[in-house]
């Protein structure tokens, strides 16, 4: 049975299931969800918990040993069992549904953030979600955050109007955790049942979007040219040194070039595996490759290398337009054409 983050404290008033299945790439979510379960399974008298780690190399017979093993404190404990791939495998597939065939008087939690919609498909999802609850804990959307805000302050306590979960959303774009320590500080400044006004936001709320080197480099990466000219505005206003600026996207152009270059002969996956790319980056990679040609690359690179120079002399204080325009440049649908009005070497 699926039961979302938002109804799973509903559902665990109700009772305990036999199996749970926490899973998505929302860890705050995920975290959340798994402490929820917890604290659930304490007020149903069920005080030890055994944690598992499934990695490649698991011999899942300790799964069924973990169980089979009496416990000197109680009768009955929550298996905690992490599966950081989010594929069990064929041995572990079987063991799992094996445990969904079998009566226990354990509780089964099942976490993971290495999630894909295809799982949903294999016969142990099936079985454990036949037998107990999934619960999806998929990336909030941009548009869904301003609802998530809304929904999490009235379980504080605290209204406010579309306008004000809007601002709230703008601001902590990108960083659903942030957004949840904002909304505790919230709930400390004001009473239950105050109302949020605009004005109050503004005032006592902090940028924290999540808008570091990295973070504006993935954006460039994707081609999402607003969010990234956003993101420069923020770095300069933290006062983000621009050589860490000009590192990061410097490193990941190069590696956008020698990825594009090894994809000639090579599938991407086995590309990405000599370059050594985390699974985070590599679909941002694929989308510049899409859009960009080692000509703009080169030309990005030698850009980068004008504005490092630009930073350390007197000309320091236009460095940041400099940044917009390969920005600019970067993310455009016609790269080469935009690259080739920039003359960035005239703003040094």
């Amino acid at each position: 049975m699926k039961v979302f983050p938002d109804k799973l404290a509903a559902g665990l008033s109700q009772g305990v299931a036999p199996i749970y299945l926490v899973a998505g790439p929302e860890s705050l979510l995920v975290e959340e969800a798994s402490d929820s379960i917890r604290s659930a399974v304490k007020q149903h008298g069920i005080d030890e918990r055994v944690v598992i780690e499934a990695d490649g190399r698991f011999d899942w017979d300790r799964l069924t040993q973990a169980t089979e093993t009496g416990s000197l404190f109680a009768t009955r404990r929550l298996v905690e069992l992490r599966l950081p791939t989010g594929k069990p495998g064929k041995e572990g597939g079987q063991a799992l549904r094996d445990w969904a065939a079998t009566q226990h008087d354990d509780v089964l939690l099942i976490k993971s953030q290495a999630w894909e919609i295809a799982s949903e498909k294999t016969a142990w999802f099936k079985a454990i979600d036949a037998q107990g609850v999934f619960v999806p804990c998929w990336n909030i959307k941009a548009h869904q955050l301003p609802q998530w805000i809304e929904r999490r302050l009235s379980a504080k306590g605290l209204r406010l109007d579309q306008a004000c979960a809007q601002f709230l959303a703008e601001r902590l774009e990108g960083n659903v955790l942030a957004a949840a320590q904002e909304i505790e500080r919230l709930a400390l400044l004001f009473s239950s049942g105050h109302h949020l006004r605009l004005d109050e936001l503004k005032a006592s709320v902090a940028d924290n979007a999540r808008f570091d080197a990295y973070r504006f480099t993935e954006l460039v990466m994707r081609g999402q040219t607003g969010q990234a000219l956003r993101s420069i505005r923020v770095l300069r206003n933290a006062d983000t040194p621009p050589p860490a600026i000009i590192w990061a996207l410097s490193r990941e152009l190069q590696t956008l070039a020698a990825f594009m270059g090894l994809r000639r002969k090579q599938p991407a996956e086995a590309a990405f595996r000599a370059l050594r790319v985390w699974p985070a980056r590599q679909a941002p990679l694929e989308a510049a490759a899409k859009r960009l040609s080692s000509h703009a690359i080169g030309q990005a690179l030698a850009d980068l290398s004008r504005l490092d120079r630009m930073s350390k002399s007197n000309a320091a204080h236009r460095f940041w337009v400099g940044l917009e325009r390969v920005c600019v440049a970067l993310t455009s649908d016609d790269p080469e054409g935009t690259s080739s009005q920039l003359e960035i070497g005239d703003v040094a």
